[in-house]
């Protein structure tokens, strides 16, 4: 079925349905977007960590499964790396632009 009308949707729809990502957020997506392919290679790197991840994990009978298990760990930890990356690159500008905050000794590298 179709509206004849535009959606306008009540306090409670917005809540459920709607979400509006603060100026932050958007630059993180942003720059994860960018720099994706560092979490592609973060899965390659990642492959003894991972590995030392599920080591004690108890219960897996069946090789696949560890494989499985070991791939899924690799790309939680690729996923990690990447949105530290894209904290380390968006917050400082965001904090010193919403807050005016700067790191110690920028305003002395500033003036000179």
């Amino acid at each position: 079925m179709q509206r004849d009308a535009e959606f306008n949707p009540n306090d409670l729809q917005k809540a459920l349905l709607g979400y509006d990502p603060s100026p932050l957020e958007t630059s993180l997506i942003d720059w994860t977007r960018k720099n994706w392919p560092m979490a592609s290679r973060g899965m390659v790197y990642a492959r003894k960590e991972a590995a030392e991840t599920v080591a004690g994990v108890s219960g897996i009978r069946d090789h696949d499964a560890k494989v499985a298990l070991e791939v899924a760990a690799r790309v939680a930890i690729s996923e990690r790396e990447l949105l530290c990356r894209a904290i380390a690159a968006v917050l400082p500008q965001w904090l010193a632009e919403t807050y005016g905050l700067l790191p110690s000794g920028a305003e002395e590298k500033a003036e000179a």
